[in-house]
């Protein structure tokens, strides 16, 4: 009860200072880190209903139990309905996330009802999948009450799940997890990140990799789990190890294969909070001998910037552009740049002729290629499999895709990737994980500005032939200049949150919510590029200016750049 008390106390001098701060409009860089809570584990404890309580306030201490109910089983919350109501009422179904900084309002409806209404920031389902909100998105619901045998007010009607605020309780009550799926040609871990109540996170994070992964990225992946395969029984978590039995069916399968599921169960159930190492195994037996070998799940080295500099592809050397030897790009006016993952001679690829023309260059060779003629085609990027990726900003339902290094060797180099559901939009980005099995489109819609995680879906030579249908994420944004990778399942963008505010970097999580990075107040960033982290991010100011971050700062790397890009 203290613990609780103490949590209360916090709150409310959170919600003092709240009401009388302001953020500040002017100044230089500033970074934005968010509020930390050091005791992870807060104790709630929900009060029962109170005899002649009036409906709103059945309503709201329902609410309020409900929030506790995570750590109590929701017993304390089904107190507020109806006996044939509370055996009904799945509290699991969804989380309404809302602000912090608001409470929820009641009133009542012409029904009788009481609504309950609050600014949305995302919902999370019954699978731990996690939907943000648009900006002024509102959650609403009707609960309908009726007297007990008692006459006392008790909900009868009611929508399945509970309301959370942001930080206060959500990110307390619920962790972040990445599921980890395999890419399709079995070389990469690919996250598919869910968030699962901290007291039983193992446990479903487990069932989640049995069931399968979202709908959304359920074509571009694959798993190692065969389709029968089943827990039997609850994984247990000891000494920060987590012991988890598979069914007999497992110990069948090929060594390789069962290190693949070693390799995704690990990974996955490593990631929640209480567990550092994890026992895998079938019948009592481990399923695996050792390690076994090690699955990335972000395939990115170290490497240096790339600049597109007065219409030639350079590296940077000491504060200076330096054109890359052996490459002629004289006359082709050459804009945007995209770099692939090679460790030594990069290979190039630019858009010419006022973007009507992909040209790929290569440092190993020095021939410069006009890969994919089109009409008015957006910047290009590469994939670790090698394929530069484009596509028309006046989009039919396609994609581009173009292997520089099949072209060489004589075969079918272009691939036209379809996603019908881009048709009628127009398209601004794309940019393709570093495992190759999600891609990252960035197109306007309606007049707006939207950001969409789609799976890729490759035949069996790696070769990519559909995108399929997304998810939109990043939807607390209205503005987005520029987007790129720096982790698993997160990425970077240059945007804004409202028409008039200040360009900023944000990170987008494909399954969780948008938050501030730092602001580059004072800055006309126009591009970025990123590599692993947040720390790893460029930015190409109006101006020609590089620059890269330093802590909550941003140093001068050159200038004179047309265009900035790290491998993708």
């Amino acid at each position: 009860m203290r613990r609780f008390r103490l949590f209360a106390l916090l709150a409310a001098i959170a919600l003092a200072i709240g009401g009388c701060s302001s953020l500040p409009r002017s100044g230089g860089v500033h970074a934005v880190n968010p509020s930390g809570v050091e005791d992870s584990n807060v104790g709630l404890r929900g009060q029962p209903p109170a005899e002649g309580a009036t409906p709103e306030e059945i309503v709201l201490g329902f609410l309020t139990a409900s929030r506790a109910g995570v750590e109590d089983n929701f017993a304390v919350a089904r107190q507020y309905l109806l006996s044939t109501t509370s055996g009904e009422w799945d509290p699991y179904a969804q989380v309404r996330v809302y602000p912090d900084a608001q409470s929820i309002q009641t009133s009542r409806t012409a029904t009788g009802a009481v609504r309950a209404k609050v600014g949305s920031l995302g919902t999370l389902a019954s699978d731990g999948s996690y939907t943000e909100s648009a900006n002024e998105a509102v959650s609403i619901s009707d609960f309908s009450l009726a007297r007990d045998s008692d006459g006392e007010w008790r909900i009868a009607s009611l929508d399945d799940g509970v309301f959370l605020s942001e930080h206060t309780f959500f990110t307390q009550l619920y962790t972040e997890t990445p599921v980890y799926f395999l890419s399709a040609n079995h070389e990469y871990l690919v996250a598919d990140l869910r968030w699962f109540p901290r007291n039983e996170a193992a446990s479903r994070a487990v069932n989640a990799l049995v069931t399968g992964p979202s709908t959304w990225l359920s074509e571009g992946v694959t798993t190692a789990l065969p389709e029968d395969t089943k827990m039997t029984k609850t994984v247990t978590v000891t000494d920060s190890v987590a012991s988890v039995e598979l069914s007999s069916n497992v110990l069948s399968l090929p060594q390789e294969q069962r290190n693949q599921i070693n390799q995704q169960i690990t990974q996955t159930i490593m990631a929640t909070e209480s567990v550092q190492s994890a026992e895998v195994t079938s019948q009592g037996s481990p399923i695996v001998e050792g390690d076994g070998s090690a699955l990335s799940d972000y395939p990115f080295g170290s490497y240096g910037i790339s600049l597109l500099s007065e219409g030639a592809p350079a590296t940077e050397s000491n504060g200076d552009p330096v054109p890359v030897p052996g490459l002629d790009t004289e006359d082709l006016d050459l804009e945007g740049l995209a770099v692939d993952y090679s460790t030594d001679a990069a290979t190039y690829a630019s858009l010419g002729d006022d973007g009507q023309t992909l040209y790929t260059m290569s440092s190993a060779t020095g021939q410069t290629q006009s890969a994919i003629e089109g009409s008015n085609l957006a910047e290009p990027s590469f994939d670790h499999q090698g394929y530069v990726w484009t596509g028309e900003r006046k989009n039919t339902g396609s994609l581009l895709a173009y292997s520089p290094s099949i072209a060489e060797g004589g075969g079918v180099a272009e691939e036209r990737p379809s996603a019908p559901w881009l048709e009628g939009m127009t398209l601004r980005e794309v940019s393709i994980s570093r495992d190759g099995s999600r891609a990252i489109v960035v197109a306007e819609t309606g007049g707006k500005t939207a950001i969409f995680a789609s799976g890729v879906v490759r035949n069996a030579d790696g070769a990519p032939i559909s995108l399929s249908d997304p998810v939109r994420i990043g939807q607390r944004l209205t503005n987005v200049s520029d987007v790129a990778w720096i982790g698993p399942s997160e990425l970077v963008a240059l945007g804004r949150t409202s028409a008039g505010s200040d360009m900023s970097l944000y990170s987008i999580k494909i399954g969780g919510p948008t938050s501030r990075l730092i602001s580059i107040q004072g800055t006309d960033g126009v591009a970025l590029t990123a590599g692993r982290g947040e720390q790893s991010v460029v930015i190409l100011t109006d101006q020609g200016t590089v620059l890269g971050r330093s802590g909550g700062a941003w140093r001068n790397i050159t200038t004179s750049a047309d265009a900035v890009a790290l491998p993708g």
